[in-house]
C-alpha cells in the first residue's frame, strides 16, 4: 500500500535481477508498493513475486502479464553493456527490440491500461555538438546498443500512438553506484583500486579517461523514474541527466582521493578503448526538473566514496 494512501499498487520490474533494477526495487517496496520481478537471472527476495523469465518469449511474458495484472510496469530489461552488445548484435537487438514488442503486445492483447515507464538511453543522442542534449534534438545512435534503444523507442511511441499505451518514455544518462558490475568504468575503477590497497593487483588498467560523461547516482535515477510515473506525461520523453559533464580522468582522480594509495600506477589497456566512442555527452535535465519534484540527492564524490567500499567490504567476504 502507497504510504498515506488506501490503494494498493501492483508494481511489475523487467529485468528487476540487474543493477538499476535492484535499487528500483528497494525503491517501491519503502514506497509500500505491491512488486513483482521478472527476469531471466534468478532473483532472490522474499518480499516480492519473482518470475523468472526471458523477456524475449513471447508467450510467457503475456501469461505473466495476464496473471499478475500490474497496475504500473518499469521496464528496464535489456542487454546494457556496449562491448558485449558489439560482440552480440543478434542478441542484442532481440533483447531490446523484440522484448520491448513482447511485452507491448502482451499488455494490449490483457485489454488492461497499466502506467507504463521505457527506460531507453541518453545513448540515442550519439556524439556532441556543443552544449546538452534536450529531449527535442535529432537522435544519432553511434553504437548497437544506442540503435536498439531508438528503435525501441519508435515501438513505444507507435503503440502509445496507435493503441492508446500509457507510457512515458526515458533517457537515462550515465549512473553508477554501490552494487554496479566492475564491467563499467566507475566500478571497475574501484574495484582495481580496493584490491590494490589488499595488496592483490600493483596497477590499474583504465581504457579512454578523457571523454566526457553526465553521471548521476543510481539512487536518483529510480527516484527519477518513481517522479515520473508520478507525474510525466504519457507520450513524453524525458531525459535523466544531471546537466553536468565530468571527465573520466576526474571520477578516476576522485575514486584516488578515497583511496590510501600513494602515486598509484595507471596503465592504458587498448582493449578498454570503445570503438566509435563519443568525446562528450552530457543531457539537460529542465524537463524532467520542471514537470516533477526531483532533484539529485546524491555528491557523485560521496557516491564514489561508497562505490569504493562496497568492493571493499566485497573483497573481504571473498577472501573468506
Amino acid at each position: 500500500m502507497v504510504l498515506g494512501s488506501e490503494q494498493w499498487v501492483k508494481a511489475l520490474i523487467t529485468g528487476v535481477s540487474g543493477f538499476v533494477g535492484n535499487h528500483l526495487c528497494e525503491l517501491l517496496l519503502s514506497k509500500g508498493y505491491e512488486v513483482i520481478g521478472l527476469s531471466r537471472s534468478e532473483f532472490k527476495d522474499s518480499r516480492i513475486e519473482f518470475h523468472k523469465c526471458d523477456i524475449r518469449n513471447q508467450e510467457e511474458i503475456e501469461q505473466i502479464i495476464k496473471q499478475v495484472n500490474p497496475e504500473e510496469i518499469y521496464h528496464l530489461a535489456a542487454l546494457s553493456y556496449i562491448p558485449e552488445s558489439l560482440k552480440a548484435p543478434i542478441h542484442t537487438y532481440n533483447t531490446i527490440i523484440n522484448g520491448t514488442l513482447n511485452l507491448f503486445e502482451a499488455i494490449r492483447k490483457s485489454n488492461k491500461n497499466p502506467k507504463i515507464l521505457f527506460v531507453g538511453s541518453g545513448e540515442v543522442y550519439g556524439e556532441s555538438t556543443g552544449g546538452a542534449f534536450s529531449e527535442r534534438d535529432a537522435i544519432q545512435p553511434a553504437n548497437i546498443y544506442a540503435a536498439a534503444k531508438a528503435c525501441a523507442e519508435i515501438i513505444t511511441q507507435q503503440y502509445k500512438n496507435t493503441f492508446g499505451l500509457n507510457v512515458i518514455l526515458t533517457r537515462p544518462f550515465n549512473h553508477t553506484g554501490p552494487g554496479q558490475s566492475s564491467l563499467y568504468a566507475c566500478s571497475s575503477f574501484a574495484r582495481q583500486i580496493s584490491e590494490m590497497e589488499a595488496g592483490v593487483r600493483e596497477f590499474i588498467q583504465v581504457g579512454n579517461i578523457n571523454v566526457e560523461r553526465d553521471f548521476l547516482d543510481v539512487r536518483d535515477v529510480v527516484n527519477a523514474y518513481y517522479m515520473l510515473m508520478l507525474d510525466g506525461v504519457s507520450g513524453e520523453i524525458y531525459n535523466v541527466s544531471s546537466n553536468y559533464a565530468r571527465s573520466i580522468s576526474d571520477i578516476l582522480n576522485c575514486l584516488f582521493a578515497h583511496s590510501f594509495l600513494e602515486s598509484p600506477m595507471i596503465i592504458s589497456d587498448n582493449q578498454k578503448i570503445r570503438l566509435n566512442e563519443t568525446a562528450s555527452r552530457v543531457g539537460d535535465n529542465s524537463k524532467l526538473i520542471s514537470q516533477t519534484d526531483w532533484r539529485p540527492e546524491h555528491n557523485l564524490d560521496d557516491t564514489m566514496g561508497e562505490l569504493l567500499d562496497f568492493w571493499r567490504k566485497y573483497n573481504k567476504v571473498a577472501s573468506i
